[in-house]
């Protein structure tokens, strides 16, 4: 009995060495427009930092995890932070999944938008600043992107952000997005 403990725990050990850890994702699958079809939403397993909670209506509304300050609301808060996962179907790599992204974005944006990258502090993160002063609710984002992979082998890309109505606000809510990396388990 006590070879095959010592074995199972060689085994578990092994495995664990041989498949790194990953930050999860679930899959969920809800009714949407107006219960004419199922649409699934990928969400990052993330915890909410100090000082915030999960909004869970706003949650699902959205497809993503929504997080506010404590005793605020996803419709009065002045800063989000958000997490959601997008499927990445041909696993593109994350810097030119995120090029095509820029781009999309910024050709939808109008004239003053721009964006700027952003240290970061994981290698495996691209975090970009997004400035679009045509938007009420959305002026500033700050967003991190990063690869994933769930337990079946299905590769998504994470985008962490931070998101509010100023400049103010979001930049003092970005050290939070920077604990939020450290935490997760990026491949």
């Amino acid at each position: 009995m006590r070879h095959f403990i010592f074995g199972m725990a060689f085994v578990s050990a092994f495995c664990g060495a041989m498949f790194p850890a990953r930050a999860e994702i679930d899959k969920i699958i809800h009714v949407c427009d107006r219960q004419d079809r199922l649409c699934p939403e990928f969400r990052p397993r993330m915890k909410a930092p100090d000082g915030w909670t999960r909004d869970e209506a706003a949650s699902l509304k959205y497809g993503a995890s929504m997080f506010v300050p404590n005793g605020q609301t996803f419709s009065n808060a002045e800063v989000i932070i958000y997490a959601e996962g997008r499927y990445n179907k041909d696993r593109t790599e994350l810097i030119q999944w995120v090029a095509a992204s820029d781009r999309d974005w910024a050709t939808t944006s109008g004239q003053n938008a721009r964006i700027t990258m952003l240290p970061s502090v994981n290698p495996k993160v691209i975090i970009n600043r997004y400035d679009n002063p045509s938007l009420r609710d959305q002026p500033i984002e700050v967003i991190a992107h990063y690869a994933d992979l769930d337990k079946d082998g299905n590769s998504y890309v994470v985008r962490l952000a931070v998101s509010g109505l100023n400049e103010t606000a979001v930049l003092a809510a970005v050290p939070l997005l920077d604990k939020m990396i450290v935490g997760a388990k990026i491949p």
